[in-house]
């Protein structure tokens, strides 16, 4: 068993596809994290179209995914490799370097902490029989607070990347 997850992490560590500094699992998540407003938006179309237990399921899929992302991104940043070792490496002066990755963990938290409250609400509110219904354009409102977010997140997440792996 150990062995097959040192095999894992062997592969994992290895250089990545997108031909930059940045390891397998780091292309990996940036990638996912740069095409989420893609499979947000895609889930969004699955709600227009009436379609709403495709678009709780892809919803709740892709918030617990990109929880898991975000974290492991932070557990490596700030703790595996040192947010600090990986500046070094870079072109891109610590300060600008320190406000640009504070700027993403700001708006990573803010979105995934009103993405949550937005699926919670909406689970609620679809057990009570409001939603769709009552509650329509509220959820709408906060969907589209939480689009917003996600676009940002995956542009500075995409930012912090170019910052550490390739400028």
């Amino acid at each position: 068993m150990s062995e097959y997850l040192i095999m894992i992490v062997d592969i994992l560590t290895k250089a990545g596809f997108l031909e930059t500094r940045a390891p397998l699992y780091m292309d990996i998540m940036v990638s996912f994290l740069a095409s989420l407003p893609i499979l947000i938006g895609i889930s969004i179309l699955f709600a227009m179209r009436r379609y709403y237990k495709l678009h709780k399921f892809m919803q709740v899929l892709f918030f617990l995914l990109t929880f898991l992302v975000l974290g492991f991104f932070a557990y490596i940043v700030h703790y595996q490799e040192g947010f600090d070792n990986l500046l070094l490496k870079s072109s891109i002066d610590p300060t600008q370097g320190l406000i640009l990755l504070t700027i993403h963990i700001l708006i990573a938290i803010s979105t995934i902490t009103l993405w949550m409250f937005t699926l919670v609400y909406a689970i609620e509110d679809r057990k009570r029989r409001a939603l769709p219904g009552v509650y329509s354009e509220s959820h709408r409102k906060s969907g589209r607070r939480v689009f917003l977010g996600i676009l940002l997140t995956s542009f500075s997440a995409v930012a912090v990347y170019w910052m550490l792996f390739m400028a």
